[in-house]
């Protein structure tokens, strides 16, 4: 039963069908062009996925010219909208001068309110989604009475064969990660994120958004979205799990 409901969970965010596309990925064509030696590239604020902190970014090779800061989440306030929470998390940061912005997964829903408001050189994010993914009102209201069971938050932070699955957590490592991803995971959060995201309506991306998904991402699927470059294999973990490739884009990407 409890496998059934986390099931319906995961389905209820982000497996309601659209019609697949094919895709192409651009990471054979992009520039090799890169910043001369003597220029400093703009501040680059990374935002980790949700309930995760900056461990998760720690198998990343950057350039050392690119200065990187890490955003820390906090609590929401009751009711409280994506935006005017991406607004409080700007105090964490200085866009008074040039920056860009990387998200992973439900960072980088965040990343696209903060984009909008306060306009960075780019945007990358990776394995997540630019755009609201389709999702009915009666999805939306079923969403809602499912997590005000006591048993949603004990469920959703409780490794499983489920949970394994859908992060792709298929290595001890990365199933030792996840496991404490989930732990550290405040439980008030992660009701209102899930609720926010089912709610999140963006039409259409940001401008200056680069997005890096991964062909087996089965909490996200690809036919959800339309990323810019492809990883071959990639499940929602592949910032950790394939951390050369998406160093490699990073790099290229960050400091054009």
């Amino acid at each position: 039963m409890s496998r059934l409901l986390l099931a319906v969970f995961i389905g209820l965010m982000f497996g309601s069908p659209v019609p697949a596309q094919k895709y192409v990925s651009n990471a054979d064509q992009m520039s090799n062009t890169f910043l001369p030696e003597t220029e400093v590239p703009a501040t680059v604020y990374f935002l980790s996925g949700l309930g995760a902190d900056k461990l998760v970014f720690d198998k990343l090779t950057l350039d050392p010219r690119i200065p990187v800061k890490h955003i820390e989440w906090i609590n929401p306030a009751k009711k409280e909208t994506l935006r005017n929470y991406a607004i409080r998390l700007m105090a964490q940061m200085d866009t008074t001068r040039p920056f860009q912005l990387v998200g992973l997964s439900f960072g980088g829903i965040i990343a696209s309110e903060i984009a909008d408001i306060a306009h960075p050189e780019k945007i990358i994010i990776i394995s997540s989604t630019a755009t609201g993914v389709p999702v009915s009102s009666f999805y939306r209201g079923l969403l809602k009475v499912l997590l005000a069971s006591p048993l949603a938050v004990p469920l959703l932070k409780s490794p499983n064969f489920l949970v394994n699955r859908y992060f792709g957590a298929d290595t001890p490592e990365l199933k030792t990660m996840l496991k404490s991803i989930l732990h550290d995971t405040n439980g008030k959060f992660l009701k209102w994120a899930l609720l926010g995201m089912s709610t999140w309506t963006r039409p259409l991306k940001v401008p200056e958004l680069y997005h890096i998904h991964g062909t087996a991402d089965k909490l996200i699927p690809i036919k959800l979205v339309k990323p810019d470059t492809l990883i071959d294999n990639g499940g929602h973990l592949m910032v950790y799990a394939q951390h050369a490739e998406i160093s490699e884009i990073l790099n290229k990407e960050l400091l054009r």
